[in-house]
């Protein structure tokens, strides 16, 4: 993260050059909101941002996140930034306190209610410089040095926020943050399984632990914890931790390609008769699942070793979309279980901008096929391939692509969702 210190630099010089006239469209820039994130990725390669889940909070989706609290934040106010990045979120914070005649004044004020922790020290230093520039941009006076003027911010320090305990956390009144969303190893405690899960889920879920009752809390979380079937159990804590509800944003900002939803409500010790919606309750007299088996592909090609029986191999690549495959040329040694047609498969990758979430084909025949897991499979219980084309024909119906949406917004369907999608079948066929 050294690359940032040359930004940083630039903040500080633009402090130490301000008299009684100066830019202030260029002080603007420093701290605009939206340029934040165009500055981190002037200074670091796009796979070191999503190795460590830098992506910064652009201004419309600040403001969304500080509006949504249900009490308003004012002087006598705490609010952390557990994973505060540049500080975006704790500017769009600091704009609902009143500024005074001098910089010290105004810092104190804000000092005493902001705080903000990163574990990247250049990061926690822009966020102190960048306030300080806020509250002169708002006509605060410049009347000390930028060496004072940092001890005025103390709550915001280098501090890995999976660190913090209860204790340390027993004033704070708002929580407002948006944590990386980048894969970390399980905690393997409580309801988490084994493997790579999303950072943020990791951090909602401690933060949760260790805040007070009722803290008000809003939180940017990408729409995976939101909707896929892996963090169920992270939703039922939730549920128990939080009297909220959760907004669905759409895509994070125009350069990031993952979609986010904001959470927010009140932290209780125990919560009673309420349930967050996590999507809209949209629920079909008729649904897919009531027609058709729903799976994920069984074979997993980078795994499944070349054994067993020669069969005709579906993948995503050789299944024609929007078609009835009755032959699938290719073949591959598969020992595990094998599809029977005829059947619908689904590409389990689905980006919410893509004309149909749910683009499917038809493989027909009569000999068993080794389908790959980047395939939902749904094979109708009346084995007619007359269910198959009723569902292919409706799989097409914007009214499938808008409830899909208001259910998953991440990158990759899940059989849960498919299994709940609107189909009025016959089984009379």
């Amino acid at each position: 993260m050294n690359e940032f210190k040359s930004h940083n630099h630039s903040l500080v010089e633009f402090y130490d050059s301000i008299a009684d006239t100066f830019d202030i469209q260029k002080l603007k820039a420093l701290i605009d909101l939206d340029n934040a994130d165009a500055v981190l990725r002037a200074v670091l390669p796009i796979e070191e941002m999503r190795a460590i889940g830098s992506f910064f909070t652009g201004q419309a989706l600040s403001t969304q996140a500080v509006e949504r609290f249900g009490k308003a934040i004012s002087a006598k106010s705490v609010v952390l930034d557990p994973t505060c990045g540049t500080g975006n979120l704790l500017i769009e914070c600091s704009r609902k306190l009143s500024t005074k005649a001098s910089l010290t004044e105004t810092l104190k004020i804000w000092g005493g209610v902001l705080r903000g922790y990163d574990i990247h020290e250049s990061f926690v230093e822009a966020t102190k410089l960048r306030i300080i520039l806020e509250a002169l941009s708002r006509g605060a006076q410049k009347n000390c040095s930028l060496s004072e003027a940092v001890t005025y911010l103390p709550g915001i320090k280098t501090t890995d926020a999976m660190s913090i305990c209860k204790a340390q956390l027993s004033d704070i009144t708002h929580v407002l943050m948006n944590p990386p969303f980048s894969n970390w190893p399980s905690p393997k405690t409580n309801y988490w399984n084994l493997g790579k899960v999303n950072a943020a889920g990791v951090i909602f879920d401690h933060m949760l632990r260790v805040l007070p009752s009722n803290c008000e809390i809003s939180a940017i979380l990408p729409d995976v914890l939101r909707s896929g079937s892996r963090y169920d159990k992270w939703r039922q804590f939730v549920n128990t931790k939080i009297d909220g509800k959760i907004s669905i944003i759409g895509r994070f900002n125009k350069k990031t390609n993952v979609d986010v939803f904001i959470v927010n409500g009140t932290l209780q010790d125990k919560i009673k008769d309420h349930r967050i919606l996590w999507s809209a309750e949209n629920v079909a007299l008729s649904q897919i699942g009531d027609y058709f088996d729903v799976c994920i592909g069984p074979l997993v090609a980078y795994r499944d070793p070349q054994d067993g029986s020669l069969a005709p191999y579906a993948h995503s690549n050789n299944i024609p979309l929007w078609e009835i495959t009755t032959e699938v040329s290719e073949k591959r040694r598969f020992k595990g279980r094998l599809i029977d047609p005829p059947f619908v498969v689904v590409r389990r990758t689905s980006s919410p901008s893509n004309r149909f979430r749910a683009a499917g084909a038809i493989i027909a025949g009569t000999i068993p096929v080794a389908v790959e897991n980047h395939l939902i499979v749904i094979k109708p219980k009346n084995g007619k391939i007359s269910q198959c084309e009723a569902l292919l024909k409706a799989l097409k119906c914007s009214d499938i692509n808008l409830f899909i949406n208001e259910k998953i917004r991440c990158r990759h369907l899940t059989v849960g969702v498919m299994k709940e999608v609107p189909f009025m079948g016959n089984d009379d066929e």
